[in-house]
Parts: C-alpha cells; structure tokens; sequence
C-alpha cells in the first residue's frame, strides 16, 4: 500500500484533514476487495494505483473549481448590489433589482429584464430550435414525436455509443435512428458544456443516454425492494465509485432521495468539495444523473417501466434541467438560494434608515415574494405534483379546463391589440403597429425555408414537440395521459396554431428590425431600441458583438439571428430578447405571473390546491396587466402611475392603445360569440361595452366562464369568484342534496339541471366550431325531451336578462318535448 500513501500524501499537500486522508484510504481499500471479488489478484495493485490517481486529480479539479466558484459568486454578488442600486436610481425602489434578476421587471434600467427566467427560455428554446431544424432537414421531426419500440431503442443505443470516448459504432441501428443520435447528441453535449462553463461540473458519463428519469409514482408503487431488485443489476458501480459493500446504502438512501425529493450528503467524490453550502446547485448538478447505467439497453429498460417511457420526454427533460440550472448559476451563482438571502440581507443594511425601501426589500405585502419567485425559476415550486392527491386535482381542473374553454380562440383574437401594443413600446408607429398586428399571424404561417428559419429563433415550436416543452417550463402540468389531451384540446380549439403563428410572425419582425439596424453603431439606433437592448444588458459593447449576428433571410431580407452571433453570452441575450418580447406581444404568462399567482404554494398541499383552484383561468388577466399594461406605464422609466400619466396623451400612446384597442376587439370578439352561440348581437349599451372592455382587456379566457351558459344556472358571486372547479363542485353538491329531497318524497324534476351540469363539464364538447351542432342535435334535444317547454321558457330568460333574441330560436327547430319539427 505505499503506492496509495504516495497517492493520498500528493492528494493532500497540506489542505486535507486526518478524517478525510482516511476516507481516501478507505476508498482505495474498498477498490482492493472489489479486484479480490471479482478474482482479479494480478491487477490488484494497478487497479488501485490508478483510481488513487483519479482520487488525486479529483484532489487537484476541486481546488481549482473551489476557487474559481469562490471568484464567480464575488462577481455574482457585486452584480447584482449593481443592478439594486440602478433599480434605486430608476426607480427609488432597490428591491426591483433582485426581482429582475429573478422574473424580470417592467422598469427600463440596465438588465432589468435579463433574468433566471428570459436566460432559461432562451436557452431551451435555442436547443429546441436548432434541434427542430435540424430534424426537419433530415426529415426526422415526426419521426422523434412519435418514437417507440425497436426504433426508440436503437436511438437510445446511437446516443450512449457517442457518449462513449472512442464510439465503435451499433451495427443494428438504421441509418435514421444513426441520424436522430448524432442531432440529439449535437444539443445534448452544447447544454452539458455550457452548464459547466456557468459553474458545474459535470463529468462524462461512458456510456451515457441522458440522465436517468424517475417516475416517483411508480417507485412508490412498487415499494422499495421491488425497485432495488430490478435496478440493482442494472447499474455499473465500478463508473459510478461504488464500493460492492455500499451498493444497498446507496440504492436505499437513492430510493428515499427519489421519492421524497431530499437527496443526503455521503455519496460524493472529491469533486463535490468544490461545492460548498447544502443548497449549492452546482454540487447538485454535477452530482446529477448519478446512475451511471451498464449499458443503453439497461438504460431504456429502466425508463420504460420506471422513468418517463420516452426517449424524447426524457431528453427534453435533460435539456430543460440543464438550461435552467446554467440559468440559475449565470445570474445567482453557484448556491442561488444563499445568494438571495444575502444579497436581500446587504440591501436591508444599505437601506436600514429609509423605511418605505426596507419595507419594499423584505417584501412584506407585496404581489412577487423572493421566495414565491425563486421557487419557480427553480422549479421547487412543483415538488409534489406526483403524489395522488396533486394528481387527482389536476386531472379534475384539466376537465374543467377541456370543459369550458372550448372558444378560446375566438377570446385570443383580440391578441392583435397587445400585438399592437407591444409594437408601439419598440419604436413602430401607430399605424404601422396595428398593421403588424394584423399580420403577423400571416407572417408565422410560413412554410418551407422561412419556417426552418424562423425554427432557429426559437419562437413558436411548442407545438412542434408535441406536448412536453409546456409540461417542464415549471409550469402545473403532470405528465400522462391528461397532459397529451390537453395537447390535443389546445390544437382543437385552434389556440395553439393562433399563438405559435402570432409569436413566429412577431420574432420575425423584431428579428428584421435588428437586422436593419445592423449596420449601425450603437450610438445612432433609435432611443427605442437602445432602451430595450439595455434592459436585457446589451451595452455598446453587445451591440458591437450582437450585430455580427446579421445575415440574409431566405426571403432576401436582413434578419439578426442570435444563433450567428459569436458571442455567447450576446448570443444568449438575443435569444431572450426575441423570446420574452414575443411573451409580451402575445400575453403568454412567465415565472413572474406564476409567482404573483401561486406564491410559492406547492401542489399536493392544502394552500397549493387552493390556490391553483381559485386561479384557474386568470393568468391571462394578470398576464395582461404585467406584459402590457404595466410595461406602459413603467417601461419609459417613470416612478410611479401618475407621473408617466402626467407626461401626456403623446407619451401614452401605448397604454391608451392597449386600452382602446382591446376593447374595441372585446366588443367584436363578444358579438361574433353569441353569433356563435346562435343569438342575436347584443345592443350597444353602456353595459355592453363594459363587457367589451373585460373581455378584451383581461377577462378574455376567464370571460369564457365568467359570461357563459356554465356559470348563468346558480352559480353565486362566491362560486364565480372561486374559479370553475370549485363553482362546478358546488353545482354537483346542490344537485345532490335537491336529489334528497326528491327521493324524500318531493316532486322536483332535476332531470334538466342534471343533464345541463353533463353537458357543462364534457371535454371537447364546446368547442365553437362544433357546439352549436351538438346543441341542436343533442343537448336541447335532451334537455326538451326531460322537461318539455324547457327551451321556451330559456329564450325568454335570455330576453329578459340580456335584452337577446336567438336569430335562430332552438324552438324553431325543436318542437315542444323533444324531436325535430
């Protein structure tokens, strides 16, 4: 054993403790049983001699990511005290700066919207885009959304052969499954080397398909033994630094991690003391994946009957850790959490003496906590979707969502006045902007060599992936079943096509004003452009590295392609860029609105639950206030409401606009629904107008419930204010405690309020294009048949109520007690 006191004395040179020389040692032993076990007696001592040697390049990498670590949160920490005290400046308010770096805020300073959030999406959204591309270009897109089977599998095995050091190849993969390897390997291997180059370290794993996927709900189903039986011959331990008589604790303390979400301190090599802190990202992440796997078939063994049985959700997954991970290190350093608390902790000693900003920077009473904001850029704030009773709430608000929300499309068209709005804020003329408006959703509907390009800003792919880019955005979603319908529901309703062609059209255009402007140096762009770029940090000096970004569309205009720009860090600053101002011209709710909206409040839990329930269907109201109505009325640097106000009518064109035009386009987009609906227009009063204004300025989704047939039978102030799922739940309880009374002896015939109540809660049921159909052909028949004079007695209702008349009355086709006249 001199050779290993050689080893552990180079290891240490003075910087290890008695106890951690004799783990290093017990580790080298541990290599020695593990060679007599396997009978291989000659190759004892340079088998341990060259982990010895690993242990001491260990020794020596985790010194210098220590320090360089040390050195990255120094400059993280200085920088964002610098983007507080520009908040201050701005603003008065130096607790703006924190939440810009967290969710990004509306105030145009320096940075302010270069966040965890805007770095995640353009980082994901940048891997999706090219991956997208490239797919189609080899002609391979449907076949990576629709993989399974011998095929998955073979690209399963393409990609653990090329995570190999030296590939030998896997003769019985096709040449399309050799393809698909090579374009996921291309995105898989720049995320895993940018979320190093933020802080990690992450070693290649030999061998490896994508970091093991767990699926808590099957691991709790099973039980503990069952899993460790299956798992346990699966693994390669030797990669993985496993000692034969640690592999039990490992695989007990693996199972408890998995499916409690807490992972214990103990399995860790010399790297992980780089990484110091319990909450340290980078220890996590470069401690991820830790199931290094023996080969790729075990790999996909283990992911089809314990992780997500998808290579591509999987991978998809992969990507998204990766990039919010790199995200949450490029702006918080390397322990995030510690990071906020401190940097929170200096501003309140800065500012002890000014009550109103100590007030502003604890956070007391305020719509976005550090804590509700931090827990979803990391994603903590979905920890417990997989136990039953998350489950089971979000299967029940997914109903109600495929329920209700059937006309949603008709509601989004007044999309076009936020598209206008938006367009206003970046420099456009009045004109101009409604008219980019009006056609940027022509403009996203390209085909061919402009779709492939546009692909590469990625804007508007979501849809291409089919249903997993939403389901880990750390959005609500749980994957299964009830996600892939919703999927299907959204592209049904036409919600989708509307929204990724409205994004595509605007990122084209915003990509083609950068484009123009290329040429020009910072100092000449326009105070408009200068603004925005400023607020996702690119100075003159981006702008210089930025513009060399600029190239020819295959349409024959310039265009700013982030992809191009050298620059990495510009690079991924354009790509946010392109992403969140597509956010904002088509209100799509970010980290900020889901952390105004949920505070924090995990699922599966009592406050979590109710919070998702009373919220259902208003994220797009807070979204338009956030994204577009506070942009105009904070975005130009004001300090408070009244002061931009006081600039006058020229100055607030934009919020004015956003208001005009909404409900201009409410008012429309409400007639064409009771059109829809088979009623006649309502008349233009007062009230009708108000409804306008709600429908088209914030309501527009959650009017589909709030003014529709659903929520008009009983349901109370409480019931409406509580959200569809709790209004529903009230219905179904007073539906049954009437049926009491019936079977008490009582002679009321709830037979129509039943099937109401049925027809109210079918998914798919009402979507626009079909509802009328089904009404005609189907409910009304029911409901006439089971309560006859029913129909005649609901159109005098609406008369009565809404002063409407149907210009085609159910009972002209429908005679008294059912059949057709």
């Amino acid at each position: 054993m001199a050779d290993c006191l050689k080893i552990a004395d180079e290891a240490n040179k003075g910087r290890l403790s008695d106890d951690e020389l004799d783990e290093i040692l017990t580790e080298l032993n541990a290599e020695k049983k593990a060679r007599q076990a396997a009978g291989a007696l000659d190759q004892i001592e340079s088998a341990i001699f060259e982990r010895g040697l690993l242990i001491a390049k260990e020794a020596e990498i985790a010194k210098k990511i220590e320090k360089r670590n040390r050195y990255m949160n120094i400059l993280k920490e200085q920088k964002l005290m610098a983007l507080a005290e520009r908040a201050d400046e701005m603003t008065g308010d130096p607790s703006l700066g924190l939440e810009a770096a967290l969710v990004g805020v509306n105030a145009p300073f320096e940075g302010a919207t270069r966040s965890v959030d805007s770095i995640t999406g353009a980082l994901v959204n940048s891997y999706a885009g090219g991956m997208i591309a490239d797919l189609k270009k080899a002609g391979l897109l449907t076949k990576f959304n629709n993989m399974k089977g011998d095929f998955e599998r073979q690209v399963a095995n393409v990609l653990g052969d090329l995570n190999l050091k030296t590939p030998v190849g896997v003769a019985e993969a096709s040449a399309d499954a050799k393809a698909m390897g090579k374009i996921l390997f291309k995105y898989q291997r720049a995320a895993l080397q940018r979320e190093n180059q933020a802080g990690s370290y992450i070693m290649l794993k030999e061998g490896r398909v994508v970091r093991a996927s767990h699926d808590q709900r099957r691991l709790v189903k099973v039980g503990p033994d069952e899993w460790k039986n299956y798992i346990r011959g699966k693994l390669d331990y030797e990669k993985m630094g496993i000692a034969p008589e640690r592999i039990e604790g490992f695989l007990d303390s693996a199972y408890e991690a998995i499916t409690t979400g807490i992972r214990k301190e103990g399995d860790r090599t010399e790297i992980s003391l780089a990484f110091k802190g319990p909450g340290n990202l980078a220890k996590k992440e470069s401690a991820a994946g830790v199931f290094t796997f023996k080969s790729a078939n075990d790999w996909y063994d283990y992911d089809q009957k314990f992780g997500k049985a998808s290579l591509r959700e999987s991978f998809m997954q992969d990507i998204q850790s990766a990039s919010r991970a790199t995200a949450l290190m490029e702006v918080l350093g390397t322990n995030p959490e510690a990071m906020v608390e401190r940097v929170q902790k200096r501003l309140m000693e800065k500012y002890r003496g000014d009550p109103k900003k100590l007030k502003r920077i604890k956070r007391e009473a305020a719509a976005i906590t550090f804590d509700g904001a931090l827990a979803e850029v990391t994603g903590d704030v979905n920890i417990g979707s997989h136990t039953p009773l998350a489950r089971y709430m979000h299967f029940y608000r997914s109903i109600q969502t495929m329920a209700k929300l059937g006309g949603a499309w008709i509601s989004a068209l007044s999309d076009v006045a936020f598209i206008a709005s938006n367009r206003i804020y970046q420099g456009r003329s009045l004109l101009d902007a409604w008219g980019d408006g009006f056609t940027a959703v022509f403009k996203g509907m390209n085909k061919a060599e402009m779709r492939d390009f546009s692909d590469r800003l990625g804007v508007g792919i979501e849809g291409q992936l089919g249903d997993f880019m939403s389901r880990f955005n750390a959005a609500d979603d749980v994957p299964g079943q009830t996600s892939k319908m919703m999927a299907t529901f959204f592209k049904l309703n036409l919600l989708q096509p509307w929204t990724e062609s409205n994004k595509r059209g605007v990122t084209l255009m915003i990509a083609n004003d950068l484009g123009r402007e290329a040429s020009k140096s910072y100092a000449k762009l326009p105070e408009d452009l200068r603004r925005i770029l400023g607020t996702y940090g690119i100075d003159q000096k981006g702008w210089e590295a930025a513009r060399k970004g600029a190239k020819k569309g295959p349409d024959g205009r310039m265009y700013l392609v982030p992809g191009e720009i050298p620059d990495v860090k510009m690079r991924e600053n354009m790509f946010a860029l392109l992403i969140s101002e597509a956010d904002n011209s088509v209100p799509s709710p970010g980290a900020r609105e889901r952390a105004i909206i949920r505070r924090g409040y995990r699922p599966g839990t009592f406050a979590g639950e109710g919070i998702r329930f009373l919220t259902q269907f208003k994220s797009f109201g807070v979204t338009a206030l956030t994204k577009s109505v506070g942009r105009h009325m904070y975005g130009y640097g004001a300090k408070s409401m009244r002061e931009q106000l006081q600039r006058g009518v020229g100055a607030n064109m934009g919020i004015v606009n956003s208001i005009v035009g909404t409900t201009v386009l409410g008012y429309y987009v409400m007639q064409l629904k009771e059109v829809a609906k088979g009623r006649e227009m309502r008349p233009p009063t007062p009230e009708t107008f108000i409804a306008a204004a709600m429908q088209g300025g914030g309501l527009g989704i959650y009017g589909d419930f709030l003014f529709g047939e659903a929520n008009r039978y009983g349901g109370g102030t409480l019931q409406t204010i509580a959200g569809p799922g709790i209004g529903t739940a009230s219905e179904v309880i007073d539906l049954l405690q009437r049926t009491r009374g019936v079977v008490a002896g009582g002679d009321e015939d709830l037979r129509g309020d039943a099937i109401r109540l049925l027809k109210g809660n079918t998914p798919f049921a009402n979507l626009f294009y079909t509802q009328q159909a089904m009404n005609y052909l189907v409910w009304y028949q029911l409901q006439e048949t089971v309560n006859p004079g029913y129909l005649r007695r609901m159109e005098r209702r609406i008369e009565r109520e809404n002063n409407q008349t149907y210009w085609m009355p159910p009972t002209s086709i429908i005679q008294t007690g059912g059949g057709f006249r």
